[in-house]
């Protein structure tokens, strides 16, 4: 007769209750999104979420997909990071002038970079920007461009 795995005294269910359950895929988007709302960049959200690899009692290998809230900001609560006033982001105190963030703080003449603001809405779908591959330069080819530039220059 085989063991009802419902029953409280079965291997299987002592098992259940053993093994440790993760962030689903689902559950770890939604927990990125909103970590997205207060950190400076793609890294330090993809910098919280940690992986660690258990073993149920059969050896079979579980991936632990967790947040860990203390991975940012860096230095804990010691850390000099300030949060800008206008969009509740924590930076770091070089990225700040007249108060706040640099993405928030009024210039004459120049705004953030449209790149910047590029990369970060791709950055929000999880997408990146591919790097072409290039050909490396061999060491004539970049002496005579500077031998070029030189010329102009003069």
């Amino acid at each position: 007769m085989l063991p009802n795995p419902q029953d409280p005294g079965s291997s299987s269910a002592q098992s259940a209750r053993k093994r440790r359950v993760g962030l689903s895929p689902y559950q770890e988007r939604c927990l990125k999104d909103r970590l997205r709302a207060a950190s400076p960049s793609e890294p330090w959200v993809d910098a919280q979420i940690k992986s660690t690899v258990d073993t149920d009692q059969n050896g079979i290998p579980i991936l632990y997909r967790y947040h860990d809230p203390h991975a940012f900001p860096p230095g804990g609560e010691n850390t000099a990071m300030i949060r800008c006033p206008e969009c509740g982001i924590l930076m770091p105190p070089n990225a700040f002038e007249k108060g706040r963030c640099l993405d928030h703080a009024r210039h004459d003449g120049w705004g953030p970079s449209p790149s910047a603001v590029a990369i970060r809405a791709l950055e929000k779908r999880n997408l990146r920007i591919e790097d072409p591959p290039l050909e490396p330069e061999d060491l004539a080819s970049l002496r005579e461009e500077i031998d070029n530039f030189n010329a102009k220059s003069q």
